[in-house]
């Protein structure tokens, strides 16, 4: 990395700027990159108020199956994020799983190695957690996705599809 990042667990002052950064990631990135029929279906009401939501019923959580991590410059902007979570599924071998739920570098600061490392600090506590296996999702033609799960060791494992009735 050529700017000084420091990963850090998220903690509740980091609340508006991490809410504004997945506003970006959910909002003009996706709007920007999804297929349009895709965008239809996953058109949110509120927009904010659903982000707002998720990330206080994150912050409440006290089971320990959440985690944020923030990558932090030397001045304490946020130049990235990673959320993860863990669930179980009782008829798998493997079913011990860690589900990255979001994943977003401030364009600026891609290319660095900021969001393998982001990624690679959340396998850690996923491995801590007793996860077997990760698992992960993005949109058809997100390329910068896409080739950002491969350098972190993803493979194509499933296509999900999508109808408007």
């Amino acid at each position: 990395m050529t700017q000084k990042i420091s990963i850090t667990n998220y903690i509740p002052a980091d609340h508006s700027e991490l809410l504004r950064l997945l506003l970006v990631l959910h909002s003009s990135y996706f709007d920007e990159n999804a297929p349009k029929q895709f965008q239809e279906l996953r058109q949110e009401k509120s927009m904010k108020s659903s982000y707002e939501n998720y990330l206080t019923g994150i912050e409440k959580n006290k089971d320990d199956t959440w985690k944020i991590l923030v990558a932090k410059t030397l001045s304490g902007k946020i130049a990235g994020f990673i959320i993860g979570s863990i669930s179980e599924d009782e008829e798998l071998v493997l079913g011990n799983i860690g589900r990255l739920e979001d994943w977003f570098v401030e364009p600026e600061f891609r290319k660095e190695g900021t969001g393998l490392v982001l990624y690679n600090e959340l396998e850690k506590w996923f491995k801590s957690k007793g996860c077997k296996q990760v698992t992960s999702g993005t949109w058809e033609g997100n390329d910068l996705s896409i080739s950002a799960h491969k350098k972190a060791g993803f493979f194509i494992s499933e296509i999900t599809f999508s109808k408007k009735i």
